[in-house]
């Protein structure tokens, strides 16, 4: 175990004119905890293993790009997926025979 006066010694030994002072602390981290299928969370951990991440960086990555995303969207632009699309059409046109 290191004692208190190797540890002192230590950052005694260390040249600190390059440092600089931080005084702004970073905010504080939330936890946001979410279900998910168990198909959800296997293709999850495969895409985090391929890119050599972890799931939870994976997500943070997924929900920052959904956000930035959604912020450079037009007022009242959605997205949607092109089978969700091809209903929406194939309905439409269902209705209007």
């Amino acid at each position: 175990m290191t004692s208190n006066s190797d540890i002192q010694a230590a950052l005694d030994n260390r040249d600190w004119s390059g440092a600089e002072v931080v005084t702004d602390r970073p905010r504080a981290k939330i936890v946001h905890s979410v279900r998910l299928p168990a198909e959800w969370s296997e293709a999850l951990e495969a895409e985090a293993d391929r890119r050599g991440t972890t799931p939870s960086r994976l997500m943070q990555d997924y929900i920052l790009a959904g956000l930035q995303r959604d912020a450079a969207a037009p007022e009242g632009t959605i997205t949607i997926t092109r089978a969700a699309l091809h209903q929406a059409i194939d309905a439409a046109l269902a209705n209007a025979v």
